[in-house]
């Protein structure tokens, strides 16, 4: 049998609605309970009404949502307990006597006041139906007409009964939500219409035909295109496709704004915005290595083996103030008294797998082999807890990097000893993982060829000792060029053989020297007469070389051209004849350098770090290739993963973004950092690039920066004590002025009229003179006038005052132990103690303080800076002795000039 209405209604056909669930709608169950005259006082009263059922009837349209479903505020409104009671259709339903329906067009809140007004007609009491309209005209603010709410706020067409006044204090909240419903609205029609509009995009054949071969960057351009027709503020653009436009804006400012004027992109300040949403700081960033933990967990364990790779690029020695961190940059990471001239980056490198993937930089300034040391040992325990497995380091032949490198073996060797444990090749130990250094072979060949230049070199092969010198390259040389246009070394040139045009940086020209080639032709001319027989000497010592370089170079598993040692290395493979018969060879080089000693020339012999880094090189990739093989399975090894052409390349990309900057300054440096990061190397190889291109991907890129909004930690700022200096304490020293100051607090002035005051009379007498009364200060400002009206302002003479007391407690701070973190706030703080505001307007008088204090501080620090980095470059000469930092810069560039000046 079909429930029956809580009211009494017989059913017949009519939908039937069940109560309210009291554990989500509590106020609301009790309301329907209330109405139709039961009580709640026993667990029991709330199961029974839970089951109970109003039917259709007792609703009005405004109670129903569009699929006839009652919305979440419905209450019984109609018909409420009426006796009279006509039969319609076989069904017994309520009629309406002098209770009429309320207006479809009317709110729920008009309804109610219509029940309050004709509560005779029922049966329910008007205490009941106050509570009910209570509950409504609280909860029911969405539907409820403005006009209706002005009628509740004046009390027109409500009872005694209704407590109007409980409606006000939330006349404001309901307000601002209707505004925030509103405007949800809106975007989810906007949202709908765009989701539709690209769904038909998507799902149209012939788009999908034009774009299916297009690559991915060419499918984001197009689906950029798409927004043309919107205006620039009302675009969006996803992740990936900001992304592309950085890569672009990145690579060429100028060239992007030229695409920007053509194509719809994304504008060069959401590029910034992008980049700053990045926060890095300098070193160890403890959440990219949670993340590269999370990647590396997924992957087999020879898929975690990894080369170290770190080394050192120039830096222009400039400072600036960034506002965002409050916090000096430029300066060295672990000495902030020095100007950071160098970046240090460490990167890893797969062997099996083609990923790097920057882990770590430093700004450095004069770094020390202790330091360097600390630096190697703090990142490989990092590595070491984030699961990836260090097989070895690659560095450069870098005084402090070898140095380094031989005090950790040194100190491994000594644990070794204490230990009782068996030394067997040269390697380090950091928490008890075994690692092997290895020296980078490009830098090694140049270094072999550099020596060369200068001195000569003997050498023993097949027990005969043979001398060579750079003179017999030089004479190979010429002999060619003699023979006409088709020569045999075609690709020898000055630049090969003139040591005033060498380029000692670059690898192409020493290994072209040390080729098959060379030895070939030198062989061929000495046979034919051309050449001296001495000249022969090199031939063996140059074929050696060759064949070192291509073993310790190899990039491929198949043998290229019958080279058999530019093929992978295998268990059984020559490679290992030809280490062991080199270094007999190399053991027994000897460089002689000329000595003049008045009239005599005496022939010394010296050490050439080179040949001997070369030899414990090859010593590493044995011992390597034992590892890979007899441990991880590996059956070939690919020499070039142990090179540093990854960090070389990374390096390249920094320095041709925006702009060819061989020498970034820190900003500059962290910017292309993470850009390069953000897109995944996505940038050309320079065809003039001093390594070979590599094909390596991003292990983690910084998407979750974006994505999570991930920040990097702030580093420790050390004690939050501020540092006074006696000219804070002291009377201030005031500097020459002769109307700088006012013009200059004018134009902060005018800054704060145009944000803050704008047109607060109040304000404006208690900053500006409009009297001038301060003419002789304002001279100068007068004088900047175009036209007879004041478009400047002039600060009065308060306001003057207050300018001069915030630069000098700024210029005090800058003098002496410049606070590199928290700078503003440090000074802030001692300005908001001694300088006095001649503001008081109760509006604005915080605010205007604030503004004014904020942009005074950033200004002063902004001049500072500038004035720094001037002095740096030698643009102007600080010869004065009251500030620590300019001294600085002066002594740095009179140290340096003379290496500027040969670039």
């Amino acid at each position: 049998m079909p429930k029956l209405c809580a009211f009494g209604c017989v059913p017949s056909g009519i939908p039937m609605h069940r109560f309210p669930n009291a554990n989500k709608c509590l106020e609301r169950f009790k309301a329907w309970v209330k109405l139709v005259g039961g009580k709640l006082t026993t667990a029991s009263d709330y199961e029974h009404y839970q089951k109970k059922v109003i039917c259709d009837i007792h609703f009005t349209e405004q109670d129903r949502n569009r699929n006839k479903r009652l919305n979440a505020l419905a209450v019984p409104s109609l018909n409420l307990r009426e006796e009279s009671a006509t039969k319609c259709d076989n069904s017994i339903i309520i009629q309406p006597a002098t209770l009429e329906a309320p207006n479809t067009e009317q709110s729920a809140g008009s309804s109610s006041n219509k029940l309050i007004e004709q509560s005779s007609t029922s049966n329910a009491s008007n205490t009941d139906i106050v509570f009910v309209s209570n509950m409504m005209q609280e909860h029911n603010y969405s539907t409820t007409s403005k006009s209706m709410r002005k009628s509740f706020e004046k009390g027109s067409k409500v009872s005694a009964s209704y407590d109007i006044i409980q409606m006000k204090p939330f006349s404001r909240k309901i307000k601002h939500l209707q505004t925030e419903i509103s405007c949800l609205r809106k975007k989810t029609k906007s949202f709908k219409a765009r989701l539709a509009s690209a769904t038909k995009l998507h799902n149209d054949v012939a788009f999908q035909h034009v774009i299916k071969n297009m690559r991915t960057p060419a499918q984001l351009f197009v689906h950029m295109q798409l927004q043309g027709m919107k205006k620039p503020k009302g675009r969006r653009f996803t992740l990936e496709e900001k992304i592309l436009a950085l890569s672009l804006y990145k690579k060429s400012p100028k060239g992007y704004s030229l695409l920007y004027k053509y194509f719809t992109l994304p504008s060069s300040k959401a590029m910034k915005r992008l980049l700053s949403s990045i926060k890095l700081c300098p070193g160890i960033n403890p959440i990219l290595l949670k993340k590269i933990k999370e990647t590396v967990l997924e992957k087999e364990i020879p898929d975690r083996l990894c080369s170290l790779i770190f080394d050192e690029m120039s830096l222009t020695p400039q400072i600036f103030f960034d506002k965002a961190k409050d916090k000096i940059e430029g300066f060295a990471t672990s000495k902030s008294t020095k100007f950071a001239d160098h970046a240090l980056v460490f990167m890893i490198k797969g062997l099996k797998q083609n990923f790097k993937q920057p882990v770590a930089y430093y700004f450095t300034s004069g770094l020390q082999k202790i330091e360097m040391k600390i630096l190697i040992k703090s990142v490989v325990t990092e590595l070491l807890k984030s699961g990836l497995i260090i097989l070895n380091t690659v560095c450069d032949q870098g005084p402090v990097n070898v140095s380094a490198i031989t005090e950790l073996i040194s100190d491994t060797r000594q644990s070794f000893i204490k230990e009782g444990k068996e030394w067997r090749h040269d390697m380090f130990s950091v928490n008890g993982h075994e690692i092997i250094p290895l020296y980078d072979v490009p830098h090694l060949i140049k270094g072999i060829r550099n020596n060369l230049i200068t001195k000569n070199m003997i050498y023993n092969y097949k027990n005969e000792s043979r001398l060579v010198k750079w003179d017999y390259y030089q004479q190979v040389y010429a002999a060619d060029k003699a023979r006409g246009e088709l020569r045999l070394l075609n690709k020898i040139t000055e630049e090969h053989i003139n040591p005033e045009k060498i380029n000692k940086m670059r690898v192409k020209s020493a290994t072209q020297i040390f080729s098959h080639s060379m030895a070939v032709v030198t062989d061929h001319l000495v046979a034919r007469g051309h050449l001296p027989a001495e000249c022969n000497n090199l031939v063996d010592i140059t074929l050696l070389i060759d064949k070192i370089f291509d073993s310790l170079n190899v990039s491929t598993f198949n043998i290229p051209n019958g080279k058999i040692y530019k093929g992978a290395i295998r268990k059984n493979s020559p490679h290992h004849e030809l280490w062991m018969k080199a270094k007999v060879t190399l053991k027994s080089i000897k460089f002689l350098q000329k000595k003049v000693s008045g009239n005599k020339i005496r022939l010394v012999e010296t050490s050439v770090p080179s040949v001997t880094n070369l030899i414990k090189t090859i010593n590493g990739m044995e011992a390597i290739c034992k590892i890979l093989f007899e441990k991880y399975g590996y059956d070939a090894v690919l020499s070039r993963n142990f090179n540093q052409d990854p960090v070389e390349n990374f390096f390249g990309n920094i320095r041709s973004y925006g702009a060819r900057n061989n020498s970034p300054n820190t900003m500059s440096f962290e910017g292309a950092f993470k850009a390069l990061l953000l897109n995944n190397y996505n940038l050309p190889h320079s065809k003039r690039a001093n390594c070979e291109e590599d094909v390596n991907e991003c292990l983690q890129s910084l998407h979750f920066f974006l994505k999570q909004n991930k920040d990097a930690p702030v580093a420790s700022t050390g004690d939050n004590n501020i540092p006074l200096n006696e000219n804070l304490i002291n009377d201030f020293v005031l500097e020459p002025d002769v109307g700088q100051r006012n013009y200059v607090c004018g134009w902060v002035l005018t800054k704060c009229l145009k944000n803050i005051v704008k047109s607060c009379k109040s304000c404006r007498n208690s900053m500006l003179d409009f009297k001038n009364k301060n003419e002789i200060n304002n001279t100068f400002i007068k004088a900047k006038e175009y036209e007879k009206k004041k478009w400047l302002c002039y600060p009065n003479e308060a306001m003057q005052n207050c300018f001069h007391d915030i630069q000098n407690i700024t210029n005090s701070f800058l003098k002496k132990d410049v606070p590199i973190n928290n700078t503003k706030r440090n000074i802030k703080t001692v300005t908001n103690l001694l300088v006095n505001f001649p503001i008081f307007c109760s509006k604005h008088g915080e605010r205007c303080k604030e503004y004014i204090t904020d942009i005074s501080i950033c200004l002063i620090i902004n001049s500072w800076c500038r004035s720094i980095n001037r002095i740096l470059s030698g643009k102007i000469t600080y010869k004065e002795s009251d500030d620590d930092t300019k001294i600085a810069a002066q002594i740095y560039y009179n140290k340096h000039k003379k290496y500027k000046n040969k670039k």
